[in-house]
């Protein structure tokens, strides 16, 4: 989701809502204090991948990224999801590569088609971690989000954070609605690992986790209606077109393509916007449209011919990279499964 001027730069509309502010960050602290107390087990290994503030901060890409790493050494992995704007009736759900995003959610779809793992999707992600170990066995389950869904048992938590956003992508640095955090920043201190989104920033006051980056380099661009029908990352250069997204910071988005010297007409939609056909009614057919891979998935039953996908390659900075894969290889609860 976009955020509000106000959780970038605190004004007299944050300073309004502080009391509900303090009240959410309290509750944040209380919950993760009878988390501690009493947190849930899985037989299995669990890698929360997930955010202290609200909208997007690049976990899909990240855990693109890591389930390759994963399969690489060998391990079986699995991926479990709330779902967001999934309507289906009955949960949990197995999404399959052709899975319907409005049924199961846009992020699982993608994930299934990109990582060919097993995905399961449920409102209540225990009942998702249950139905994933049950049903497919797998060396690590990784959850899409749900640090602060405390029902989850996890081992190891890793936070992404926008490096673009203001301070460190902590914004004004207040929690909702005063701000953009679902739980105090201090929260940061307990993780086992902070990625950033970009550039990891020079002064970093939470040193307890091991830091790292994230950067999305441009691949190629392939057409959405014919995936096998692909074009060099430079073949846009010097021409306009749209570019649609329905993503936490599109911002981010748009200026890839303009350092693909692109001239991009911005086309904003909500985040896990649900695609209409009638929603590209007023375009011009001749300019291409280009959008992000998450977009993507929900638009593949009405491209047309000139709408094109720019793929990314998330790649990891290598101290952290070593960190994270070496603590989850050498875990206990894998028994030495994982080729060195």
């Amino acid at each position: 989701m976009s955020w509000p001027s106000f959780w970038l730069k605190a004004d007299w509309r944050s300073a309004l809502l502080k009391p509900l502010s303090k009240a959410v960050c309290w509750l944040a602290r209380r919950r993760l204090a009878q988390f501690r107390q009493a947190p849930p087990q899985s037989p299995g290994l669990v890698v929360v991948v997930g955010n202290i503030v609200v909208g997007g901060s690049g976990k899909t890409p990240f855990i693109q990224w890591l389930g390759r790493q994963l399969k690489a050494r060998g391990l079986t992995f699995g991926v479990i999801s709330r779902g967001y704007g999934g309507q289906s009736k009955t949960w949990p759900q197995v999404v399959t590569s052709d899975s319907a995003p409005g049924l199961v959610g846009d992020e699982p779809v993608l994930i299934a088609q990109s990582l060919a793992c097993p995905v399961v999707v449920a409102p209540k992600r225990a009942e998702a971690l249950a139905l994933m170990q049950r049903q497919f066995g797998v060396d690590v389950v990784i959850s899409d989000d749900g640090l602060q869904h405390y029902a989850l048992a996890r081992d190891i938590e890793v936070v992404l954070l926008d490096s673009s956003r203001p301070n460190n992508g902590l914004g004004n640095g207040l929690c909702m609605p005063a701000g953009p955090l679902r739980e105090p920043p201090l929260r940061l201190n307990e993780v086992g690992f902070v990625v950033f989104n970009g550039d990891q920033p020079a002064l970093f006051e939470f040193n307890r986790p091991l830091l790292g980056t994230m950067r999305l380099k441009p691949h190629y661009f392939y057409a959405l209606n014919q995936p096998g029908k692909r074009l060099d990352i430079q073949a846009f250069s010097g021409q306009s077109g749209y570019a649609m997204a329905g993503i936490g910071n599109p911002a981010r988005f748009y200026q890839t393509l303009e350092e693909l010297a692109v001239k991009v007409e911005p086309l904003n939609f909500s985040d896990h916007h649900a695609y209409r056909l009638e929603d590209f009614k007023s375009l011009d057919t001749q300019k291409p449209v280009f959008m992000t891979a998450k977009d993507a998935v929900k638009c593949q039953e009405f491209a047309a011919d000139n709408w094109w996908v720019l793929e990314v390659e998330p790649e990891c900075s290598d101290e952290f990279a070593q960190g994270l894969l070496n603590q989850i290889s050498q875990h206990p609860k894998l028994k030495h499964k994982a080729s060195t």
